[in-house]
């Protein structure tokens, strides 16, 4: 526990120095560096720059390059999957690609995944014990709190599917602890909780945060409003298998969030104004870590940089020829191409002045929530008529209900979820949630450069570390509590 505390109760000066970015006023009455906890939380105006805080550690803090925020969990999620491939040799992930990080518990990511998120959890659990105490207008406060509240349920959310598997396997196994108080130097490390007991904190967490949100205007996309609030139920719910509860809070999510046209799609999701983006990390150039950020990484289109993550092949062939994705392929055929035999997938796109913002939930995302639930409560006319509004927004033919079995058309919908939402950090989680293994294939598909065929690259780690097959429920697929905290905490 001492390793948890030192790290929580260094926040607030930490975060000192991330608030300085984002609200000069903050410091009016202190020096950055002399800021005390008391100051921080006596008003609802130092709260709010707090909060905003808050999302800028969640989504800027990094201990190393290649551990860019909650933009690092993303991209590892994306690369021990199936679908993505960390560049061999190349900067970045090529540890996690190979389930060898974050699994090993001593490595700096696995510290950086576990301490960083806690952080938020006990920002959180500050602005929740505190706000009610705070100067400032009643509705102000109630709205704060609604926000914390939202972002503990996301965190908790987010470790209780990173750390342990999905509900429906063994909703009592534990999987981390659960802090609802402010931590302290006198506090006590916590016992793991189960799965159950987390989720539970969840629900609860974001049903508080969508009776306080109600009414809540925001003026930037970073903040957790009604909209996220009731995106989180849907993800947390379709985990559960609560088909109903998903498909109802996913459908309410989505309102006054239409899906994006098909020429939209080719513009680089790079931009919280997106008509479709329900909640995102919008970015300034001065904000942008540089090379350590999502951008980094996932952008393969400038000619410098890491370009790590790459397309599998087979991937590709997931999409239809009319699919306007499929335009965002790009073979390399250059041999003197750092990039030669790869296949570039051009979603992400950094602006040009390196400010690209980050999504965390689109419109798209809830639809094929709602198709999901519907099709597995028998409902498959509903399901088609949500899969149709992004079919027809990606050049491609309405299907109708008719053409598929109850298995098939789920099958469709959960291929619709790696087609549409690659990069965004799903993958890996949608394959513990299915208790499916990972399926990575030796590539075989060439490609004519001259009067040559040349095969093109794929995976090239298709076992686990100890040599293994990849199967469902390994405990390679988990993140490990680092060692450190389980050496200081002795009730883990």
């Amino acid at each position: 526990m001492k390793s948890y505390q030192s790290f929580l109760y260094c926040f607030i000066l930490s975060l000192a120095l991330v608030l300085t970015g984002c609200s000069k006023e903050f410091f009016d009455t202190a020096p950055s560096g002399d800021l005390t906890d008391e100051e921080t939380l006596s008003s609802t105006k130092n709260i709010d720059a707090l909060i905003n805080g808050t999302m800028r550690y969640l989504m800027e803090s990094s201990t190393s390059q290649d551990n860019p925020g909650y933009a690092a969990i993303m991209l590892t999620q994306e690369t021990m999957g199936d679908d993505a491939i960390a560049r061999d040799g190349v900067y970045g992930f090529r540890d996690s690609y190979p389930f060898r990080d974050p699994f090993d518990n001593t490595t700096r990511r696995a510290l950086f995944f576990w301490s960083f998120q806690y952080k938020i959890i006990d920002n959180c659990n500050n602005i929740i014990a505190k706000v009610d105490a705070a100067q400032g207008p009643e509705t102000d406060k109630k709205y704060l709190k609604g926000q914390a509240y939202a972002l503990r349920g996301f965190v908790y959310l987010n470790l209780v599917r990173q750390y342990q598997f999905t509900y429906a396997k063994d909703k009592n196994a534990t999987a981390v602890p659960i802090y609802t108080d402010p931590v302290t130097p006198a506090s006590v490390g916590k016992p793991k909780a189960t799965v159950e007991q987390v989720y539970n904190r969840v629900i609860e967490d974001l049903t508080q945060a969508e009776t306080l949100l109600a009414g809540f205007t925001r003026t930037i996309k970073n903040r957790p409003d009604l909209n996220v609030v009731k995106g989180l139920l849907a993800r947390t719910y379709l985990t559960q298998e609560q088909w109903a509860l998903a498909a109802a809070k996913a459908s309410e999510a989505r309102v006054g969030y239409p899906i994006m046209d098909a020429q939209q799609y080719l513009l680089g999701f790079n931009d919280v104004s997106n008509a479709e983006w329900i909640w995102g990390h919008p970015q300034r150039a001065d904000q942008n870590l540089g090379g350590s950020s999502f951008f980094a990484y996932i952008d393969v289109t400038p000619v410098s940089g890491y370009r790590s993550i790459m397309p599998d092949p087979y991937f590709r062939k997931l999409f239809a020829d009319n699919d306007i994705r499929k335009s965002l392929f790009e073979v390399v055929t250059d041999p003197t191409d750092p990039m030669y035999r790869w296949i570039k997938y051009k979603k992400f796109i950094d602006k040009s002045d390196r400010s690209g913002n980050i999504p965390l939930m689109r419109s798209s995302e809830m639809v094929l929530i709602e198709a999901e639930s519907k099709a597995r409560l028998h409902d498959l006319d509903g399901a088609v008529t949500a899969l149709n509004l992004i079919r027809t927004k990606r050049n491609l033919a309405a299907v109708s209900a008719s053409s598929f079995t109850e298995a098939e058309l789920i099958e469709e919908i959960l291929t619709e979820r790696r087609r549409e939402l690659w990069g965004e950090g799903f993958r890996l989680g949608d394959i513990l949630r299915l208790q499916r293994a990972v399926v990575r294939l030796e590539n075989t598909e060439t490609v004519k450069i001259g009067t040559a065929d040349v095969l093109l690259k794929g995976h090239y780690v298709r076992v686990f570390p100890d040599n293994s097959n990849f199967v469902p429920n390994s405990p390679y697929y988990l993140f490990q509590i680092p060692v450190n905290e389980i050496n200081n905490n002795p009730n883990l």
